[in-house]
């Protein structure tokens, strides 16, 4: 870093996860002077993988909506997968107080829905694909479900589909506009080799635009504004830039204000609310019952996938990649020791007898799935800061919290792009 010290940047950009990087690209491809830092050993964030049990995992279960693929394949990235095949089971509870794990169509098709039910839910579909979501940023979730499937069974089951999603607990919190556009885009990507592979290939084009990138470099503040910024890192050394790109959270960026922004600037900063799971990744030697490869729960918050049934973690073809999930209601705390046994009782109930079969095991008790809900009370997308940071000529900002357009890496790489080209056409 201390080669680095003398350099005046165009621009410093802070985290080097998927958001970082593709700014990156952007920015030096247009012929800028890019220095992108990262306070972790390597490159990637929460889409880095983790090497378990001769696999490459990733922090909890990731899904690439097919609609995230123009961005990423702009910058040179070209991700190769398979899409999980439909079949599933829901859980409900029984009435007699016990779980019951049934397949999707035995619900569709048999006895456990009533009539009504079912029609409830084939209206509920046929009007959400003709829906506008633009229409419904401002009506949380819940209000728009209760309008239209008076049925709480019926209700469930749609929730359950809009957790897949979203990976958001919160119905009454969350934007109906946002959840109907997720359930609408529909078609997802399980990324073979894990969603480290699309990090080291952004990082190869990244290079080789001229980006240079630092890891294990933590920053401490940033100072002044456009067009004569410092980024100050805790090691002692001093960045000069003229602007500044943050792609890490919210609190974090205000965090390394100097000065810190108004009280009315940062206000839009302080009422984001983030999306957590508690995750439990195996590695196993098969599967009890392989054909259940995917499962959720309609009356609880439960996720189940065996990625490895469509996409490849390991050389050995034995062995599978196992994602089991519990969607967090965001601001509430969350006991993890019974999470993680409400996640094992889960996998009781699909997969007796799964524990013979594990190779390696971690269990993520508050994963960060995403850095705020896209609230209703806000406006939906509209109620997120955009790419220019009010308040501080020179400073802007990216990620899943940024910006009008999508959500999770979609937002990421969208607010990615605008900031970039923001900068870009700022000096121009």
């Amino acid at each position: 870093m201390m080669n680095n010290n003398e350099i005046k940047w165009d621009v410093v950009i802070i985290g080097a996860g998927i958001a970082g990087l593709t700014a990156s690209v952007y920015l030096a491809r247009a012929g800028r002077k890019v220095m992108l830092l990262e306070k972790a050993v390597q490159t990637g964030g929460r889409a880095a993988s983790t090497d378990m049990g001769g696999a490459r995992v990733n922090l909890g279960p990731h899904a690439l909506y097919k609609s995230a693929c123009g961005i990423l394949q702009e910058v040179g990235v070209t991700p190769k997968g398979a899409m999980p095949k439909p079949n599933a089971l829901v859980v409900y509870k029984t009435s007699k107080g016990g779980d019951a794990a049934l397949p999707l169509l035995q619900i569709l098709l048999g006895s456990f829905l009533s009539w009504s039910e079912k029609t409830q839910l084939i209206r509920f579909y046929t009007q959400m694909r003709k829906a506008d979501p633009a229409a419904l940023q401002s009506i949380s979730l819940q209000q728009y479900l209760e309008t239209r499937l008076p049925s709480p069974r019926a209700r469930n089951a749609v929730l359950a589909l809009v957790r897949t999603a979203t990976y958001c607990h919160a119905p009454d919190m969350l934007s109906a506009g946002a959840a109907i556009a997720q359930l609408q885009d529909g078609q997802v990507l399980y990324v073979d080799g894990g969603w480290c592979v699309l990090v080291d290939q952004l990082k190869e084009q990244a290079l080789a635009a001229g980006v240079t990138i630092e890891c294990s470099s933590a920053v401490r503040s940033i100072a002044g504004s456009e067009p004569e910024m410092r980024v100050s890192l805790k090691d002692g050394t001093m960045l000069e830039t003229h602007r500044v790109l943050s792609t890490i959270g919210p609190r974090e960026t205000l965090a390394l204000l100097d000065p810190a922004l108004l009280p009315a600037e940062a206000a839009m900063f302080e009422k984001i609310v983030p999306v957590r799971a508690a995750c439990l990744d195996l590695v196993v030697d098969g599967m009890p019952r392989p054909k259940t490869i995917f499962a959720i729960g309609a009356d609880y918050p439960w996720y189940f996938s065996n990625h490895s049934a469509v996409a490849k973690f390991s050389d050995n073809p034995k062995h599978s990649v196992v994602h089991v999930m519990k969607y967090l209601r965001p601001g509430v705390e969350s006991d993890a020791l019974q999470d993680e046994h409400e996640l094992e009782r889960f996998l009781d109930l699909i997969q007796p007898l799964w524990r013979q079969y594990v190779i390696k095991r971690r269990f993520l008790p508050h994963m960060l799935v995403s850095h705020d809900v896209v609230s209703a009370e806000r406006g939906g997308y509209s109620g997120r800061p955009g790419p220019a940071v009010k308040g501080r000529a020179g400073l802007f900002v990216a990620g899943d919290w940024v910006g009008a357009e999508g959500m999770l890496l979609n937002a990421s790489l969208a607010s990615a792009k605008s900031a970039a080209l923001s900068i870009i056409e700022d000096k121009e």
